[in-house]
């Protein structure tokens, strides 16, 4: 039996997670980085949040570096 499967990422009460296309990323920016956006460059959220479209649920957060590079704008 090999059990290394991975991880079941958090979902809202209808099933969606954060890889479904049912599902729309939320980024939060602190002052700092908000104006290193507008004199054009690329910021990393501070935090991402991942909300559901069918039920209007956010079911995961996360504020880790690595998290948020890959939602980086």
């Amino acid at each position: 039996m090999n059990e290394s499967a991975a991880p079941a990422l958090p979902h809202c009460k209808c099933g969606t997670d954060r890889t479904s296309k049912y599902s729309v990323v939320h980024r939060d920016y602190s002052f700092v980085r908000i104006l290193y956006l507008l004199w054009g460059g690329t910021s990393i959220p501070t935090k991402v949040s991942f909300a559901c479209v069918k039920c209007g649920d956010i079911f995961d957060s996360s504020t880790r570096e690595s998290v948020c590079r890959q939602y980086t704008m």
